[in-house]
């Protein structure tokens, strides 16, 4: 069953100092991610973009993605994989603490 979040990502994009903290807590910290709907997520090209898990549908072994900025224009991947193999390794999660941090 595949279920869309009803609002609009709350983010379009990533500052300088975002993408270099995922990438630390990724790479330097050893995070390991289980996407789950509504994640952030970048990648670990030299550039600013953010995209967002849209939906899961467990069913089909299907995940769906969307990049901020075209939020409804969906990609769908592999669920199992999605973070291991091919294109997955290079997948960043983005957790809110370096989205949304406090004041």
């Amino acid at each position: 069953m595949r279920t869309l979040p009803l609002e609009p990502p709350r983010h379009t994009g990533l500052t300088t100092a975002q993408k270099l903290q995922a990438m630390a807590h990724r790479f330097y910290q050893g995070q390991e991610w289980k996407p789950q709907l509504g994640d952030y997520y970048t990648t670990s090209r030299a550039d600013l973009e953010l995209y967002r898990v849209a939906a899961i549908d467990r069913d089909e072994e299907a995940i769906f993605t969307e990049y901020t900025t075209a939020p409804g224009n969906l990609t769908v991947w592999k669920l199992d994989g999605f973070t291991t193999e091919g294109f997955g390794p290079r997948r960043v999660h983005v957790p809110l603490f370096i989205l949304e941090p406090a004041p």
